[in-house]
C-alpha cells in the first residue's frame, strides 16, 4: 500500500519510522503533485504551517486528483479550528499513538469503502446505508444498537473509547442504563463477527474498547 508523505525534511525520518513497516512511503514534493492516483493516500504534516495551515491545506487539495485521500497531522489548536468545509478526509492529532495513525491510513487505503457507505476490514463489511453487516460475504444479524455500536467503533479505528462515551454516543445522553450495557453488547457483537484469527474489538483494561484491524 503506497502513502505519499508531505512534510518538512527534518520530520521525514519520524514518519518513515512509523509507516515503513506497513506502507510503501514516497515523498510528495512540488513536482510530484499529480502522481497519487484515486486509490492512494496523502499524509500531510501541517503542524508547522502556523496560521496559514488552512490555506496550505486548500492549495494541496486543489492540485491533487479527484478521489485521492488526504489525511492531515494537526496540532490540537488546529483541530479546534476545523470547519465543516475543510477539504480533509481524516486527521490525526500531533503526538497520537502510532497505531492510530497506521489504522487511519489503513482504513483509507485497503479497508476503505468498496462502495458508498461501506466500511471494509478484511472479511468484515459494514454497510451504513443498508444497515447490513457481512463476514466473508455472509450476512450477520445484529440488533439496531449492536450495529450502531459496531459502526461507531469501526468508523474510528485505533481510538480508545470509554464505556461512558459509548453510552452517550450510541444510546444518547438521556439513557439511564449502566455501563454494563456496553459490555453486554460488545460481547454479543464479538460472538457474531469474530473468528479465531479475525478479532476486531479489543478491551483496554480499565478504560474501554478500541476497534483494531491489521491487514
Amino acid at each position: 500500500m503506497r502513502v505519499y508523505l508531505r512534510c518538512r525534511p527534518d520530520r521525514e525520518k519520524l514518519f518513515r519510522d512509523i509507516l515503513d513497516a506497513d506502507f510503501e512511503v514516497e515523498i510528495l514534493s512540488e513536482d510530484k503533485f499529480s502522481q497519487p492516483s484515486a486509490d492512494e493516500s496523502v499524509l500531510a504534516d501541517l503542524t508547522a504551517k502556523g496560521k496559514g495551515w488552512r490555506e496550505n491545506l486548500a492549495a494541496l487539495r486543489k492540485v491533487l486528483k479527484d478521489g485521492v485521500t488526504l489525511i492531515a497531522v494537526l496540532l490540537p489548536e488546529q483541530i479546534e479550528d476545523l470547519e465543516h468545509g475543510d477539504p480533509l478526509d481524516d486527521f490525526v492529532a500531533e503526538g497520537s499513538a502510532l497505531e492510530e495513525l497506521r489504522a487511519r491510513l489503513r482504513r483509507q487505503t485497503v479497508e476503505h469503502r468498496d462502495e458508498p457507505g461501506v466500511l471494509r476490514f478484511g472479511e468484515l463489511a459494514i454497510n451504513g446505508e443498508k444497515y447490513e453487516v457481512k463476514v466473508n460475504e455472509r450476512p450477520v444479524e445484529l440488533t439496531f444498537k449492536e450495529f450502531e455500536l459496531l459502526r461507531y467503533l469501526a468508523s474510528r479505528p485505533g481510538k480508545v473509547f470509554t464505556r461512558e462515551v459509548l453510552l452517550e454516543q450510541v444510546w444518547g445522553y438521556d439513557y439511564y442504563g449502566g455501563s454494563r450495557t456496553v459490555d453486554v453488547h460488545i460481547r454479543r457483537i464479538r460472538s457474531k463477527i469474530e473468528r479465531e484469527r479475525s478479532a476486531y474489538i479489543r478491551t483496554v483494561r480499565g478504560v474501554g474498547y478500541i476497534f483494531e484491524y491489521k491487514a
